[in-house]
């Protein structure tokens, strides 16, 4: 009884020593300081005080552990390693000695260290306990250790720097740690199954690392093998797009070809001092399985240039491998304000966009780029930039010249502009610059764009957008119906005040909101003398002879399917693409298109466009069209599109989307487009039917919202918002582009409009000096920015009542003194 008495004695006085308590309190706080400002990050500028809390924090620590008792230390320099660690990261912020660490890597550091903690603990844990403990300690040194050899070129920098500043000490923490692990098994651990246990955990992290390393050597050489391969076969396409055909998606194959850009080797010119040649648009990652494997591998043999285009194609990273002039490695987006306007019996929308991003880096001027993914048919019609607090409106001009501008004041002169440039794939990239150290800066975009139609609904969808940092970044959300909607559905943290739906949550990318279609209002919108009207889009068919079918074969297809497709064309020719040639379609010449990542199907080697009929089914990827700019794929489709006489190919969709091929061809009117299952094809082809192509110079169909906007001298009532004319003229120059349109021609439509096209870019220079000096002047008869507040619609019956009640009470005040003398 009496030994248990001393045992529970034992275990209070070690749980409840004050000393000890102390430390870890300290030590607890540190832990959340850190993580609150990592997880949050702080505001510009205070990066480096806060590292000044941690870095005294581990210091008085030090210090006052040399005042300490010898029997009451007892695992008090664990603390204070972790302290210093802390205090490391802290450090890093501003000083980068690790990349961004994964999050598996985080989440082990952090618990081998929680372990370190429990060693002063571990003689009244069971044995089991013990052995986890132990084993734990083994992962510990392993993780420190990599640590240790990873700072190791900054050894000979920190040891001269070690006398004169002490702030240096951080390069030796990890090597403390290892060293001090080690001596806790070698003098607490005497156990023969907790030193097995302390093995074990050294070990098998290495046999991790192992085989990954040789599994990233194996996809490294398989990638050389696929390239290599395709470079021999010579064919039309680029050989990178052939590779991207064949490369299996995968965890392992996404480093390897991101080693270098994303990632990078120390104990080489790539170390802990240099960065890559090249950076991608997102942080630079550390990875210890990648940085190792690295070292063991040898080089990928793609060049810079096929590997950027495979990672767009492949692994959608079109965002991340976006050129860019100046890094944004500490760029942070601190805010956004979404406000939309929806006209539901216009099926039309406007979106405007207030981001806020900040740069945490004490010195470093960064440069900040956003993609934003449109709906289809959507336009950008708006641009601002924040320049010494006030709101600067951007002008449109012609891509060629807002580029230069753009190069030339950021390459060279480093100062504020912003540029809003036209993608493919119905997305758009806004570049802000210069983002300064510790500072804010704000910008402004809009967009207009149909309203998604399917069936008696109409859907509303957020345009999401990619860039600096957006987790955990407070967003207020502002939608206003021009018209009450029938039967709306938002999402539940959306609150509804009449027409008004509003929320202040974080940032969500995605989210829409639904109500019924009520029908077309008549409505329509005059300027320049032309007038623009809207109508409902009912697709209708008419008689279609079709002599051949095409299929368009990749991985989403299965051979039953093809199959059933060939029985369905009732003894017509089906043919495939089988990367080299057009071949009738069997089990043999399949097997290999059915294995391909996606397709790109030559549109143009179709003999007779205006009696085929090209059925598709896509993955959902692919290189852009611009993308495949100088292969011999690209300039025989250009001459193709460039015949003004050449019929639209009649195209059948299977899948639940056009792959980003597909779509641009789409976009510029390539095709008649029906969308249905595998039965479609059958009734299409027994009644000899497909939709009509009903789209004229003077008018467009964007069959997304079922609508028809048409273009015809004349002046009107304005009866609808200028949206309407904005709309016509994306859509038309999109459709005209392709076709033989002369440039110059839609540059002035894209002008009067002010939509951003392919042919057209907003920019906001700082001076009136900068846009004299590189041409840029604005058109003085157009529609400028769009905006929130622009006039153009008829009155909805709530504001004819406000109207009349307002005229109503000024007639009563003016001629009731009238009124008054008559009766008097």
């Amino acid at each position: 009884m009496k030994h248990k008495v001393l045992f529970m004695k034992a275990i209070k006085d070690k749980l409840f020593d004050p000393a000890y308590l102390t430390y870890l309190s300290l030590l607890l706080i540190n832990l959340i300081v850190y993580w609150f400002t990592e997880t949050y990050h702080p505001l510009p500028g205070k990066a480096l005080p806060i590292f000044c809390v941690h870095y005294a924090s581990a210091v008085i620590a030090m210090g006052m552990y040399f005042t300490l008792r010898r029997d009451r230390r007892e695992g008090v320099f664990s603390v204070i390693l972790l302290l210093f660690t802390i205090s490391c990261y802290a450090l890093n912020r501003e000083v980068e000695l690790f990349d961004q660490s994964t999050a598996w890597f985080n989440a082990l550091l952090l618990t081998v260290s929680a372990n370190l903690l429990l060693v002063r603990y571990r003689e009244y844990f069971p044995r089991a306990l013990q052995y986890a403990n132990s084993f734990l300690l083994g992962v510990a040194a392993v993780v420190y250790g990599y640590l240790s050899i990873y700072l190791l070129p900054m050894y000979p920098i920190s040891i001269p720097a070690l006398i004169a500043l002490g702030l240096s000490v951080h390069t030796f923490i990890p090597l403390i740690l290892t060293v001090h692990v080690v001596l806790i098994i070698r003098k607490q651990l005497p156990a023969a199954g907790n030193r097995w246990m302390f093995a074990a955990g050294m070990a098998i992290p290495l046999v991790v690392v192992i085989a990954f390393t040789v599994r990233f050597n194996e996809e490294t050489t398989r990638l050389n093998r696929i390239f290599n391969r395709q470079l021999a076969n010579s064919n039309d396409l680029p050989a990178w797009v052939e590779a991207a055909m064949r490369v299996e998606k995968g965890m392992v194959t996404d480093r390897v070809l991101k080693s270098g850009f994303t990632y990078r080797k120390p104990l080489s010119l790539d170390g802990p001092f240099f960065i890559p040649e090249r950076r991608m648009n997102e942080p630079l990652v550390h990875d210890p399985l990648v940085t190792i494997a690295m070292n063991f591998s040898p080089e990928l043999q793609l060049d810079e240039e096929s590997r950027i285009q495979l990672l767009d194609t492949r692994f959608n990273a079109r965002h991340a491998t976006q050129e860019r002039l100046w890094g944004g490695d500490h760029l942070k987006t601190m805010y956004v304000n979404t406000r939309v306007q929806i006209w539901p019996r216009l099926h039309l929308s406007y979106t405007e966009k207030m981001i806020s991003v900040s740069n945490t880096s004490a010195q470093r001027r960064e440069e900040a780029i956003y993609t934003f993914q449109l709906p289809e048919g959507g336009v950008v019609t708006s641009l601002s930039l924040w320049i010494n607090g006030k709101e600067e409106k951007s002008i449109l001009t012609t891509r060629e010249k807002a580029d230069s501008a753009y190069r030339t004041i950021v390459g060279v002169e480093k100062r504020d502009p912003s540029l809003v440039r036209w993608q493919e794939g119905n997305t758009v990239s806004v570049r802000v610059f210069p983002v300064d150290g510790q500072q804010t800066r704000q910008f402004k975009i809009g967009f207009t764009a149909p309203l998604a139609a399917n069936g008696k609904l109409l859907t509303y969808r957020n345009s999401p957008f990619k860039g600096p940092r957006v987790q955990n970044v407070p967003e207020d959300v502002m939608v206003e119906f021009m018209s009450t909607p029938v039967n709306p559905t938002a999402p539940q943290y959306f609150q509804r005040t009449g027409n008004l739906y509003t929320s202040d949550k974080d940032y969500q990318p995605e989210w829409n909101i639904t109500f019924h279609d009520e029908g077309f209002h008549n409505a329509s919108f005059s300027f320049n003398d032309n007038e623009y009207t809207l109508k409902p889009y009912a697709m209708q068919r008419v008689p279609a002879v079709t002599d051949a079918v095409y299929l368009d074969v990749n991985a989403s297809w299965t051979m039953a399917e093809c199959e059933q497709v060939i029985k369905m064309a009732g003894g017509r020719p089906v043919y495939v693409w089988t990367g080299q040639q057009m071949a009738r379609a069997d089990k043999s010449s399949l097997a290999a298109p059915l294995q391909f990542n996606f397709s790109l199907f030559p549109v143009h080697r179709i003999p007779n466009p205006a009696t085929a009929l090209l059925v598709t089914k896509s993955t959902g990827i692919s290189p852009h069209v611009s993308e495949l700019e100088g292969s011999d794929f690209k300039k025989g489709l250009a001459r193709w599109l460039a015949r003004p006489e050449q019929p639209k190919i009649r195209l059948l969709d299977l899948g639940p989307e056009l792959s980003p091929y597909l779509k641009s061809l789409k976009e510029q009117r390539v095709f008649r487009y029906e969308k249905g299952g595998l039965l479609l094809v059958k009734v299409l082809l027994d009644s000899g039917q497909f939709a009509a192509d009903i789209e004229t110079p003077s008018q467009v169909v964007i069959d997304e919202a079922n609508l028809i906007i048409g273009k015809k001298p004349g002046t009107g009532q304005n009866s609808a918002p200028d949206h309407l004319m904005r709309l016509f003229a994306y859509n038309h120059i999109i459709q005209q582009k392709g076709r033989g349109a002369m440039p110059d021609s839609l540059v002035a439509l894209a002008q009067e409009a002010y939509v951003v096209t392919p042919l057209t870019s907003l920019v906001v220079l700082e001076t009136q000096k900068d846009y004299d000096r590189f041409g840029i002047k604005d058109s003085g008869n157009s529609l400028k920015n769009a905006s929130a507040k622009a006039d153009g619609a008829v009155p909805e019956p709530h504001e004819w009542a406000l109207i009349i009640l307002v005229v109503l009470t000024l007639l009563y005040v003016k001629f009731k003194p009238v009124w008054n003398r008559s009766n008097a």
